[in-house]
């Protein structure tokens, strides 16, 4: 066993505190506030790391069938939870799981040797209109997931990461822009919402140091799935008690 680096159970322990504590900080904390602002920076890592083991669990599963049917569950039973915490900030988008589905669907539509090639390429287009249509995220759970599935050195995953990140920061600057000519005074964003999301990259240097190794975990292979939906409650709940 390697002990050197970090396990896949200790980035994914990783990944669930940084999204615990960027989803409280939507909760009690104004986003132009700077703690808030690095804590949301901080939160950035999660959506990366999980990408990168949705790639991983899909090159390394014994049975993709189940895979998708137990994110499928989970991408459900989260819906609720998700709509209570974030609808005035998503509205009607869905959650992480749902679009974590989306990146697995289109890794299984890519790799499916026994549909012809442009039917593949349609599907995969149909799930990023799904995901730019209704996921939390749009587009970018995807585009993550093939980085990683379709670059074998970790070069040149972090050298494509990096590229669309950067697009998608500039692309949401210019949103932002073209948003703040049509309504001045009511804009909905502010540019720091772009620059948070270069935040995004810092899951690289956690990602470098993967050892390849399961690692151990005393939570069971459900944990996160369970967790997820359970946590959103949890703050939704205490955000009911502490505001007015």
């Amino acid at each position: 066993m390697n002990t050197r680096g970090l396990s896949k159970a200790k980035l994914q322990y990783l990944a669930i505190c940084a999204m615990v504590a960027d989803h409280a900080a939507w909760a009690f904390l104004d986003f132009n506030d700077p703690i808030a602002f690095v804590i949301h920076i901080f939160g950035r890592l999660t959506i990366p790391i999980m990408c990168f083991f949705i790639a991983e669990g899909f090159a390394k599963t014994s049975d993709i069938n189940k895979y998708i049917l137990r994110m499928s569950i989970f991408a459900v039973i989260s819906i609720v939870p998700f709509y209570m915490f974030f609808h005035e900030e998503y509205g009607y988008r869905q959650n992480i799981i749902f679009d974590e589905l989306l990146a697995l669907l289109s890794l299984c539509a890519m790799k499916c040797g026994s549909i012809k090639k442009p039917v593949r390429i349609i599907l995969v287009i149909l799930l990023f209109i799904v995901s730019f249509a209704i996921g939390g995220w749009p587009g970018m759970p995807i585009i993550y997931a093939l980085v990683f599935t379709y670059n074998e050195k970790f070069k040149d995953k972090t050298k494509w990461f990096c590229f669309f990140t950067l697009l998608l920061s500039a692309v949401v600057a210019a949103m932002i822009f073209i948003s703040g000519l049509a309504s001045p005074d009511g804009a909905r964003w502010s540019y720091g919402q772009s620059v948070y999301l270069l935040g995004f990259m810092l899951a690289l240097i956690p990602l470098s140091k993967y050892n390849g190794e399961r690692g151990v975990t005393h939570t069971g292979r459900y944990f996160f799935y369970i967790f997820y939906p359970a946590h959103l409650l949890l703050l939704w709940w205490l955000k009911q008690l502490i505001q007015p």
